[in-house]
């Protein structure tokens, strides 16, 4: 990649943790100058494990490709510089508490008078005008308002997280999302003063379409552990040295597996005989896979299915999904400099321009660096 395509934008990354400084992240590894600002306490993250030797592998995961510039926003002084880097700037991004902005003179109303293209990309917990707008608003907290939680785990069992930061993650990508297609339209001749992202409809965004059925029908689905509730058999099942997931519920993928188990006596089998009357008999169909799964090493299995074109894969640890070739997982992770000069692991954005990968150009910013 010669110019990388956000090249020439300017980005002002006034937000903490996750969601905010990984939007901005994403735009920095396409290219965009991102100068992130801090307190002179710096980003919490900093002080967030995992660590590498002292140093945060939270906070280098977030903060990749920026340039660092401290401020006292309690301060006129540290109030003017800010002005002063906002006139320069295409997106201003900040997560604070809602009217913690307008506090500082750049909400949607006063930020046109001090540079009439910036961009103010606001990210919070529900929303600038919401009754919660006070409420900590944390990963945790919305998996558990908005009933991502409840809908996971085993069914006789508690609710249970997502074991990461997956709200926040999916903001920062619709945030990032918002800050294009208002660069798009500012480039068209329009005038999109904010975009504003909640971790509540990112949450309530990835329920999928549950939303919409409790809604129409008023009841809540059932944990259902690791099955495909729309689909059956599809679940994930012991194999010898480990587990293998294995999706054969359409009846196309029905019919490979029974071949592939030599159980085509069961084509003819009322229970399973649509894919609706699998997901009414799931525990006899389950048990046809189980059988055989419980007799193969996890990659013998793998091979198998991927033969007979059945979707299916082996349950990886995270360090087992990054030694697997095929994942080239490698390529995705990029050393970049800490700040006592040793490399730290982190991962690129999700996103490639054609065949180039996002563009690292700078380590991780020391506490008001530049």
């Amino acid at each position: 990649m010669t110019v990388p395509p956000l090249d020439g934008i300017r980005v002002i990354d006034m937000g903490r943790w996750i969601a905010a400084p990984y939007c901005a992240m994403i735009l920095a590894d396409l290219g965009a100058d991102v100068v992130k600002i801090e307190s002179p306490a710096g980003d919490p993250s900093r002080h967030e494990g995992p660590y590498l030797d002292g140093e945060s592998l939270y906070f280098a995961q977030m903060n990749r490709n920026k340039r660092g510039l401290t401020l006292d926003l309690r301060t006129d002084s540290g109030l003017e510089r800010l002005h002063e880097e906002v006139r320069e700037a295409d997106i201003l991004i900040e997560n604070f508490r809602p009217g913690v902005l307008e506090q500082i003179g750049l909400g949607p109303e006063d930020l046109p008078r001090v540079n009439p293209r910036c961009i103010v990309a606001r990210v919070s917990g529900f929303g600038q005008q919401s009754p919660l707008r006070e409420s900590s608003a944390f990963d945790c907290i919305l998996q558990s308002m908005s009933g991502l939680a409840a809908i996971n785990g085993q069914e006789e069992d508690f609710p249970l997280l997502v074991g990461s930061y997956i709200v926040d993650v999916a903001t920062a990508m619709s945030t990032a999302v918002g800050c294009l297609a208002a660069l798009h339209e500012r480039e068209c001749g329009g005038r999109v003063t904010s975009v504003e992202t909640t971790l509540l409809d990112s949450a309530l965004a990835l329920l999928g379409p549950w939303v919409a059925a409790a809604a129409a029908n008023g009841t809540d689905p059932a944990r259902a552990g690791n099955i495909d509730r729309t689909s059956a058999p599809a679940n994930a099942y012991r194999a010898r040295d480990g587990w293998v997931y294995i999706h054969a519920g359409p009846d196309n993928f029905w019919r490979r597996i029974l071949k592939v188990l030599g159980r085509e006596d069961l084509l003819g089998d009322e229970r399973f005989a649509t894919e609706d009357a699998r997901i009414e008999n799931r525990a006899d169909a389950d048990a046809v896979i189980a059988s055989w799964a419980a007799e193969r090493d996890a990659a013998e299995i793998e091979r198998i299915l991927a033969d007979a074109g059945v979707p299916g894969a082996k349950v990886n640890t995270i360090t087992e999904a990054l030694a697997d070739p095929r994942l080239a997982i490698a390529e995705r992770v990029v050393g970049v400099t800490g700040r006592q000069g040793r490399e730290l692991p982190t991962l690129l954005a999700p996103v490639r321009m054609g065949k180039d990968a996002p563009s690292v150009r700078t380590g991780l910013p020391a506490l008001g660096a530049d």
